[in-house]
């Protein structure tokens, strides 16, 4: 018997705008906390040509900052269902999670690649 895996186009899209970010994330864990030097190196001038090096604007900073935010609201679109149910005495909240194995993986994905962003911009800017 075989068994057909079925992908979302939504959640493929929303992995591969996460990607950037997981791998510059990767080559930088590589390069400045194990001394690997290789895969950093040699993607630098690839990113200093896309502009890595400048301020915010439409350069690869806004893919690396904005591609997991994108992806995740994609990915929870796909997995959660949000129901209000408003009455005279009480309101009801329901909140459904799908079981869409592929679109949880991308939203957990995303969601840890924005926590390791937060980290990073939280212990970079401490005056601890």
């Amino acid at each position: 018997m075989k068994t057909a895996y079925r992908i979302n186009w939504l959640s493929a899209t929303a992995l591969l705008l996460a990607l950037p970010t997981a791998y510059f994330i990767l080559i930088s864990v590589l390069k400045y906390m194990f001394g690997v030097d290789g895969p950093f190196d040699s993607m630098q001038p690839t990113l200093e040509q896309l502009g890595i090096k400048e301020s915010l604007g439409l350069n690869i900073n806004l893919l690396i900052l904005f591609g997991p935010v994108i992806a995740l609201i994609i990915a929870a679109a796909q997995v959660l269902k949000i129901q209000f149910q408003f009455t005279k005495d009480q309101f009801d909240f329901h909140i459904q999670v799908k079981k869409r194995w592929f679109a949880l993986f991308v939203a957990v994905f995303s969601a840890g690649l924005l926590a390791i962003l937060f980290w990073y911009v939280a212990g970079e800017n401490c005056n601890c």
